[in-house]
């Protein structure tokens, strides 16, 4: 059996071990049929991370009648596999937009245009994020409060809420004061087989990193270690799972899939209602008597309050659209940078046939875990969080690691590409890996900035609620985030020159791009192109409807 042929089994195995998943009924047809049957106390408009738990959370009052409208269906089975966590990436359960091009950045993307993936199914980017489990450290929550004015969200105002949510499996590192047992969301550590883990690990240790025990706890965490996962019984736990599933049954909560919300309706300044476009194309209207729950995400919130009259001035006068309040909707878009472009093989240490066989078996360990029930995202669950400077208290860099099985890209199912599939690179770029990857497994590390000083915008292209929003990403632009991703690099290199990594025959390899041919490799304006070729945006994008306090130009929602 060839190695093309062994992978593709042992993807395929793990699809026979789904159980069966009872999701909630599904309200659309009674909805179009006649939106005024129910009288409804709060629409939440978007059923993903947000606004599945909002709706349930909602329902707990059973004189509320909650409506919740979701644009996508029910996730497909795939999803619960966390091994195959980009499975379905740029397929019909992704909205998949894309960038504006950019002057100085994405020259490796397709078009020179950022891919940004936004879950569209109940349980949005739940469901297709990589599981990884990190509430932030306690500082960027008292920056919330003391530099953005976001008083109700210091740390010690949102712990009793995490806690509250947390079901912490592991029992011998639960630490009472940050962690709990019993809520719904289950938190759960991670395993591999994967034989590079201890490499690295002993490595960052041989450079002075620390091994932290819980990246979720007070203190700062600089150092190497494992992050929990949302993950159940070797399964993913989405918030649909999580919070929406169990309550499902509630006879005051309606779910209505693949009900796409067009507009908010807005009278005398409040939100009554809004404007849903029906599976037979009539756009019909359904009103409440309390609140409309905007939970459409950082690229359909800002959208759907713009074409609802809610904006800059400007903008909406430029669509003739009216304008009900000029409010700085879909500025200050932010996201944490990545580049995932230090890419080690282990070629020069094994006989390539050794190499297939050993990728092949590490692979189908790996896969089995799922049938066991525990949970894997292989190398992954290695994570560091680092800083540039020595006088920064917390990390303002971590770093992640993936494991890329030989001749992957060829012999996987071509939606596992991560290359195509996340970064959305290039074929000329993506055949830079793929020739590495020919060679032997091939591990990526990326450094990815965690303190965003630029920002990105979201406009409208049209007052056609269908056609996706422009999306500018103006990330980068502060020279400070070019140095971070650039001392990134240099943490990374210097882990390659370890005895570790040298006596493991993992050996840092010349990604030989096209547009960088006129750099000597390992410079700073070798890097620097890379930068300007592969950074990609980690699917953290938020903050385009901003909190704060009324005098912030910023502002789009009070505390």
């Amino acid at each position: 059996m060839n190695t093309k042929t062994i992978a593709v089994t042992v993807f395929y195995m793990v699809l026979q071990g789904y159980h069966a998943i009872i999701y909630p009924s599904d309200y659309a047809c009674t909805l179009c049929e006649d939106p005024t049957q129910v009288t409804f106390n709060f629409i939440v408009v978007g059923g993903g991370s947000a606004g599945a738990t909002v709706a349930a959370r909602l329902s707990e009052i059973p004189e509320w009648n909650v409506l919740l409208l979701e644009a996508g269906g029910d996730p497909p089975e795939s999803t619960e596999n966390p091994l195959l966590w980009n499975h379905n990436l740029r397929t019909k359960y992704d909205w998949t937009f894309f960038s504006e091009q950019n002057p100085l950045f994405f020259k490796g993307m397709e078009d020179e245009r950022c891919i940004i993936s936004r879950g569209l199914m109940l349980s949005g980017s739940s469901s297709i994020n990589a599981m990884i489990y990190l509430r932030g450290t306690v500082e960027d929550f008292r920056q919330w409060k003391n530099k953005y004015g976001c008083y109700g969200w210091d740390y010690e105002d949102v712990l009793p809420y995490f806690k509250k949510s947390e079901d912490f499996v592991d029992s011998s590192r639960l630490d009472p004061e940050v962690h709990s047992v019993g809520g719904m969301l289950t938190v759960t550590p991670l395993t591999t087989f994967d034989p590079a883990y201890t490499v690295i690990a002993e490595a960052e240790q041989s450079i002075h990193l620390i091994e932290v025990n819980d990246f979720n706890r007070k203190a700062p965490v600089i150092g190497y270690g494992n992050f929990d996962s949302t993950t159940r019984n070797g399964r993913r736990c989405s918030t649909l799972k999580a919070f929406l599933m169990p309550v499902s049954n509630r006879s005051n909560l309606y779910v209505a899939k693949n009900t796409i919300v067009t507009k908010i309706i807005i009278v005398d300044g409040v939100a009554v209602g809004v404007e849903f476009k029906c599976s037979s194309g009539e756009i019909k209207s359904v009103f409440c008597t309390n609140e409309v729950v905007l939970c459409a995400g950082p690229i359909k919130s800002p959208q759907l309050l713009m074409l609802s009259g809610i904006g800059p001035r400007e903008h909406l006068n430029e669509h003739n659209i009216h304008v009900i309040n000029d409010l700085p909707v879909g500025l200050n878009l932010q996201d944490h940078m990545s580049l995932p472009a230090l890419v080690f093989t282990d070629r020069k240490c094994r006989p390539i046939e050794d190499i297939k066989n050993e990728s092949s078996d590490l692979l189908k360990k790996e896969m089995s875990l799922y049938s066991k029930n525990i949970s894997t995202l292989g190398l992954s669950k290695l994570m560091t969080f680092y800083k540039s400077k020595d006088d920064l208290v917390y990390p303002d860099l971590q770093i992640i690691k993936f494991r890329v099985p030989f001749n992957a890209t060829n012999s996987l199912p071509n939606k596992l590409n991560l290359f195509t599939n996340m970064f959305g690179y290039s074929k000329e770029v993506t055949n830079v890996y793929d020739e590495l990857n020919l060679l032997s497994d091939i591990i990526v590390m990326a450094p990815i900035i965690l303190q965003p000083l630029s920002t990105g915008r979201i406009k409208l292209k049209s007052v056609n609620p269908f056609d996706d929003p422009s999306i500018i990403l103006d990330y980068l632009t502060h020279e400070e985030e070019v140095e971070t991703l650039l001392k990134g690099i240099e943490f990374i290199v210097k882990l390659s020159k370890t005895k570790h990594f040298k006596d493991a025959g993992l050996v840092l390899e010349e990604l030989k791009l096209p547009n960088c041919a006129d750099y000597v490799w390992d410079t700073r304006d070798y890097w620097i192109c890379v930068i300007q070729n592969l950074a990609a945006p980690f699917y953290h994008v938020a903050s385009s409807c901003r909190m704060g306090p009324e005098d912030d130009p910023f502002t789009v929602v009070d505390p």
